[in-house]
């Protein structure tokens, strides 16, 4: 058999003891380097399947599942099968998050950790969104210092001054001949 992986003819030593039992070879004229040979079923389901259907499958290691996509140029999550999974997956990680009922103490954690971390309040669970005080203050200095005083990120303070129509702050500075400049 040609196997596509190796880009060899291999000659089939044995079968896997798996629930597709498939053909393992060896390259012809050469010593070792034994394992599955993908031909163009394989590589169908290769590119197609998630990892975990090819593992259990094929009866391969993660490993050899790496390999071949690898060798076929497909990215972790580049096949239907591995995109249903990981939807599958998060909806289950999100739907636990949502159920859990969360402490003070382990909010007051989280927040600690996202400071520590720099993460950026976002202001989505503000009631109101954006106060009166806030919209005054835009425009009136640089939005990167609007931000730190609003404890917003300076991409938000100008999204909502562009929404409001408010102005670019510019400096006015003195020029050396006594005029100014903007």
């Amino acid at each position: 058999m040609f196997c596509r992986v190796r880009h060899k003819w291999c000659r089939v030593t044995s079968f896997t003891d798996a629930p597709i039992s498939w053909p393992r070879g060896q390259p012809l004229k050469e010593r070792g380097g034994g394992g599955v040979v993908v031909n163009a079923t394989l590589e169908r389901a290769i590119r197609t399947e998630s990892a975990e259907s090819l593992r259990h499958f094929f009866g391969v290691t993660r490993g050899v599942v790496w390999r071949w996509r690898k060798a076929f140029g497909i990215p972790r999550a580049g096949t239907p099968g591995s995109a249903v999974r990981i939807a599958e997956s998060s909806a289950k990680g999100a739907a636990a998050m949502k159920s859990k009922e969360w402490t003070a103490e382990e909010l007051d954690r989280k927040s600690k950790l996202s400071k520590r971390l720099g993460l950026k309040p976002t202001g989505r669970w503000a009631v109101g969104g954006w106060t009166d005080e806030q919209r005054a203050l835009l425009g009136t200095d640089d939005d990167e210092v609007i931000a730190a005083r609003v404890g917003r990120t300076k991409g938000a303070v100008q999204a909502k001054r562009a929404v409001l129509g408010i102005e670019v702050f510019r400096q006015t500075a003195q020029r050396r001949d006594g005029g100014t400049c903007r």
